[in-house]
């Protein structure tokens, strides 16, 4: 299994997919192509056709191009999470729209459906002898599902129990999680308390995503945790993620890549990724692939440390990015969209305002 990160088939990087302009990529995709299964986390929704956005907030326009989809193929994608902050952007139309094009070419989709049901179903693919299954979770939302209506699945551990037990005689159970504080290096407590309970529910993998930078991983009761591998295919520019931010941090990623046997998981480690000017991820070398390498293990070993501060610490970094989306809202918007997205004000929010005002004292 070889896994990636954060995909969206937007701006540069579609254009680099589909002109064939980045000649570190062909290497790249080639290396994944080699694996029995290559998963990634689709940060979008593909609609093939024109759609009203119906997700007016401070998040940018996620719209993958089919055509680039099409390109980004030759790496040999099998399995794409859906169960993202995205999926829905673009309503029923575009989530349905979205599956059919990986159903279309081959791709299993999982992390969101017609309902509740249908999101939190999870998949088994079968190479050289090992079930694998796969399922995939976002916390809950507006764009979450529903008994009744279309959406992400929710992330929950009574529904991640349920996929888990739904799977159809896996060796190898695989949960991808769509969590965590964007542009932080760390898990809050609260996600690493929920992996070990994925891990003791039945999961040998647990996949992280969201936060568009790295995150260490660790091992946990026997299972295996990255919590975030950061992107892939991604143009940080036309994601509106590049203010305020390092961009090598934005442009410094993993893949993982585990040995997977019918006894369970046999290895597992990272391969070091850096995030060309093209918005496509390479495999690093020389200086980048050994210095990528030791933020990885530092990021690891200080996971209690980071994870303890990690809402001063992401407050210093998020707060100032948010009161400019807010700007963009208003400005676009007007002050109803600036409203409504208050409707959606959550503790998480509280938090990491109150570790923004800490990071400002103790810098004094």
């Amino acid at each position: 299994l070889r896994a990636v990160g954060d995909v969206a088939l937007i701006g540069c990087a579609a254009d680099a997919l589909e002109n064939d302009s980045d000649r570190t990529w062909r290497a790249t995709a080639d290396f994944l192509a080699e694996a029995d299964i290559t998963f990634a986390n689709f940060e979008m929704a593909i609609p093939r056709s024109p759609v009203e956005r119906v997700a007016v907030d401070v998040s940018p326009d996620l719209i993958g191009r089919p055509s680039a989809l099409e390109a980004l193929l030759e790496s040999g994608l099998d399995v794409a999470a859906v169960a993202t902050n995205h999926i829905m952007d673009w309503g029923e139309t575009g989530l349905r729209e979205t599956l059919e094009a990986l159903r279309d070419r081959n791709v299993t989709a999982v992390g969101a459906g017609a309902n509740l049901d249908e999101a939190i179903r999870g998949a088994v693919v079968e190479r050289r002898g090992v079930r694998v299954g796969f399922c995939s979770f976002t916390p809950e939302q507006r764009w979450t599902a529903t008994a009744h209506a279309p959406g992400a699945a929710p992330l929950k551990l009574e529904y991640v129990k349920e996929s888990l037990a739904g799977m159809d005689r896996p060796d190898i159970r695989v949960v991808s999680v769509h969590w965590g504080i964007e542009m932080s290096n760390y898990p809050t407590p609260e996600d690493r308390r929920l992996a070990r309970d994925m891990i003791d529910a039945g999961a040998d993998l647990v996949l992280g995503h969201h936060p568009h930078v790295i995150q260490g991983y660790e091992r946990v009761c026997g299972g295996f945790v990255a919590y975030s591998m950061g992107n892939f295919v991604f143009d940080i520019q036309a994601g509106r993620i590049e203010h305020n931010f390092d961009p090598q941090d934005l442009r410094t990623a993993y893949m993982l890549e585990a040995r997977l046997g019918r006894g369970g998981v046999e290895s597992v480690g990272p391969v070091p990724v850096m995030i060309g000017e093209s918005g496509l991820g390479a495999i690093a070398q020389g200086e980048d692939r050994l210095a990528i390498l030791g933020r990885i293990q530092e990021l690891s070993d200080s996971l209690d440390e980071g994870s303890a501060a990690v809402w001063e610490h992401a407050g210093g970094r998020l707060v100032g990015h948010k009161f400019k989306a807010v700007r963009t809202t208003l400005r676009d918007g007007g002050p109803i969209a600036v409203l409504r997205e208050l409707r959606h004000f959550r503790w998480r929010h509280v938090k990491l305002i109150f570790g923004f005002v800490r990071s400002l004292l103790a810098r004094r």
